[in-house]
């Protein structure tokens, strides 16, 4: 069982990071792309509306995920992000900047491409990740970055928070509106939900890719120990890991309450994950969610690194974490016949912690 990861950076390098001048009254807030990523850039949001209570803070976010950004601290309004991949586009994300008036950007994604509609717009103070041949897209641009790589991605977006003179603090606590937890319920009860009994949510798919997948077979045989000692157990995801929600429900011999693709939205996630008392889960942005919402989590990791990306949140969390030499590989699939890193964590293993899990919460 691996020890709780520290978020602070692995070194802490002379970082060159501009801090604003004051008086912003209308700041974007480019969230990244990827659902866990906005988790764990939470805290630095939360920071610059912290630096700045009175300006209005606009997250700009891929549409599927706009209605998590609304959640976030002090974020007043929510724009789609674009592709950005053509001219035709990147005229679009123009207009649509020069229309919000902004006084300034902070562009948590790295890439050019995210901070070139900014620029084009010419937003006054552009704060991001300064790089090699591109640093005229930013007036705020941070240097020296690279070793935070290595650090909790939490503290690597806290970097560009120190351009408003604050440090990010705390993980996030999200409310999760009524809307979302009453569409939970009434999906969970549809299903057969007991509410007598303990509720564990399983994790098993993985957008990135099969890499970061304990064994869909695995999940299943967790499911029906769990369900044997009077749990019920339900798994989450999205249409397309439905494939592999129908081998978990296959392997544990029917039983399992399945929601992937059955969440409308991602208020109605956080609601089923809200409900959970332990959630079971692969690296991947459900875990960061529950992990916000206040859920027990227990996350098993193999291609990715804890250190990076574990769970952050104010209730327990455990990891389970056996690298291979070659971990973390961060690849999308497995080279190596078997997927060792995460095949060998056996069953009993992972069941053992999460019982003690939830055998605590049920004495603490």
């Amino acid at each position: 069982m691996a020890p709780p990861v520290d978020a602070s950076p692995v070194v802490a390098p002379d970082l060159d990071a501009r801090v604003l001048p004051t008086g912003q009254q209308r700041i974007l807030v480019r969230l990244p792309n990827w659902l866990g990523d906005v988790v764990m850039a939470a805290p630095t949001v939360a920071a610059i509306h912290a630096a700045r209570p009175d300006a209005e803070l606009i997250a700009q976010i891929k549409a599927p995920f706009m209605s998590l950004a609304g959640l976030l601290p002090g974020v007043t309004q929510v724009v789609p992000a674009g592709r950005d991949r053509s001219l035709g586009d990147l005229r679009k994300s123009r207009a649509q900047l020069k229309a919000l008036q902004l006084d300034a950007a902070v562009i948590l994604p790295r890439s050019a491409r995210a901070q070139l509609a900014p620029w084009l717009a010419r937003v006054p103070q552009r704060v991001g990740y300064a790089g090699k041949a591109r640093g005229f897209l930013l007036t705020h641009g941070a240097r020296g970055w690279a070793p935070y790589r290595r650090a909790h991605r939490s503290a690597w977006f806290g970097l560009l928070a120190r351009a408003f003179d604050v440090e990010a603090g705390e993980a996030w606590l999200a409310h999760v509106p009524d809307e979302g937890r009453g569409s939970a319920k009434t999906l969970l009860d549809s299903l057969g939900r007991q509410r007598e009994r303990p509720l564990v949510v399983l994790e098993p798919g993985a957008s990135y890719g099969p890499a970061k997948c304990w064994p869909a077979e695995n999940f299943g045989a967790l499911a029906a120990l769990l369900r044997a000692e009077g749990c019920d157990v339900a798994t989450v995801g999205t249409d397309e890991t439905r494939a592999i929600e129908a081998a978990v429900v296959d392997a544990a011999g029917g039983g399992v309450l399945p929601t992937a693709g059955r969440t409308p939205d991602l208020l109605a996630l956080l609601g089923v994950l809200a409900e959970a008392d332990l959630v079971v889960s692969n690296d991947t942005g459900p875990m960061h969610l529950a992990s916000a919402v206040g859920a027990p989590v227990l996350a098993l990791f193999g291609a990715t690194d804890p250190v990076v990306s574990s769970p952050l949140g104010q209730r327990e969390r455990r990891l389970i974490y056996d690298p291979e030499p070659c971990s973390p590989c961060f690849l999308r699939e497995c080279p190596i016949p078997g997927h060792p890193c995460l095949t060998k964590l056996g069953v009993g293993r992972v069941h053992r912690a999460a019982r003690a899990m939830l055998d605590g919460a049920r004495t603490g």
